[in-house]
């Protein structure tokens, strides 16, 4: 497994720890260390602390403990023994799932997961002593993607959700990796808000934003980025997603509507799937259809013409009085869109955002 993906840009490593507001630690710990930056600004501030890193590849640093391991080995082995934990997991999938199955011991719940991230923040939160806190990087879509709803309830619950940080798409480079960074308390448990901030700017010249306060009670519920906050009615679009992936794509066959690139009059692109795909998800004439994923995600156009197949990139609004689209044209989908590299939205968010159209 390759461990190496993003390090901590020395200027947002400075910016989180002073966001921390803590008590002097005991020890600090980073159990996937790479460049020691998240530690190395923390011993600005606290030089007379523990310092342990722990990275799967050797490391030998002045004035910091280094210890070649798995994080989430470690972090079994070492539970409950940190007062201050550093973290920015590699975003990946496992090779495994539930190669450590005591990561898991204490969920109430039945949970398994393909994220390498996901993984270690169970492990960092296992390294928390009886006051400590955790300071951990992660991709956005774990703050306001579905499948991560329950672990995020969970852990609100469970502990003192102190601040969600949300930084810059740039800070990782070119990647534009959507990514935030949590402040999570053992003690506490019984908080009455969470504080969501903005970093804002680019390279070394980084701010953060007032912060907005976002109840306990919707952090229980697993809604913690506002910007997806759930509506309170329900949907009214009457929508449909494709069914058929690009691997049964042809070079030649029975047509098929498919996701295009960001342009100023958005359509779909044309494919051709073998003849023997059966899906019921077509476009007809006068639906609206909408791009799901990639950069183009919540571009929108009507179709015209006979019905035609559409893929799982797109959905599929009917409008058969044509009030939607009297109502769509000339605005463009302008919410933010979810995922780490790949971006997308879901129908709920363009329904959100329809629904807030003047």
């Amino acid at each position: 497994m390759d461990y190496s993906k993003f390090y901590t840009p020395t200027e947002i490593a400075d910016l989180l720890i002073k966001q921390l507001e803590i008590n002097p630690p005991n020890s600090v710990v980073d159990i996937c260390c790479g460049r020691h930056n998240l530690l190395y600004s923390a011993k600005q501030i606290w030089p007379k602390a523990q310092f342990v890193g722990v990275d799967v590849i050797e490391h030998l640093v002045d004035d910091i403990d280094c210890i070649q391991s798995d994080g989430r080995k470690f972090a079994i082995e070492h539970s409950n023994q940190f007062s201050l934990i550093l973290a920015n997991p590699p975003f990946a999938y496992v090779n495994k799932k539930r190669e450590y199955p005591e990561l898991y011991n204490n969920l109430p719940f039945r949970y398994s997961t393909s994220r390498l991230e996901n993984e270690m923040l169970l492990a960092n939160l296992r390294l928390l002593n009886s006051n400590a806190t955790l300071l951990i990087i992660m991709p956005r879509t774990f703050i306001n993607a579905k499948n991560n709803l329950e672990i995020r309830k969970y852990i609100s619950s469970t502990y003192h959700v102190k601040k969600v940080i949300r930084l810059p798409d740039g800070v990782f480079g070119s990647s534009k990796i959507s990514s935030c960074a949590l402040i999570i308390r053992k003690a506490d448990s019984n908080y009455s808000y969470t504080s969501v901030l903005d970093v804002m700017g680019v390279e070394k010249e980084y701010t953060v934003s007032k912060p907005v306060y976002v109840r306990k009670k919707q952090m229980d519920a697993g809604y913690w980025d506002t910007d997806y906050m759930p509506t309170m009615s329900s949907r009214l679009l009457n929508s449909r997603r494709g069914t058929i992936s690009s691997s049964y794509f042809a070079h030649s066959g029975i047509p098929i509507l498919h996701t295009a690139r960001l342009q100023p009059q958005w359509k779909p692109s044309i494919r051709y799937v073998n003849e023997n795909i059966s899906s019921s998800i077509y476009a007809e004439d006068g639906d609206i259809i909408v791009n799901r994923i990639g950069k183009a995600a919540g571009q929108w156009c009507i179709y015209t013409g006979d019905p035609i197949l559409i893929s799982d990139c797109l959905y599929r609004i009917k409008d058969p009085g044509g009030d939607i689209a009297k109502k769509l044209t000339g605005n463009v989908y302008s919410s933010p869109l979810r995922g780490v590299a790949t971006r997308y939205i879901t129908m709920d968010d363009f329904d959100a955002w329809y629904k807030s159209i003047e």
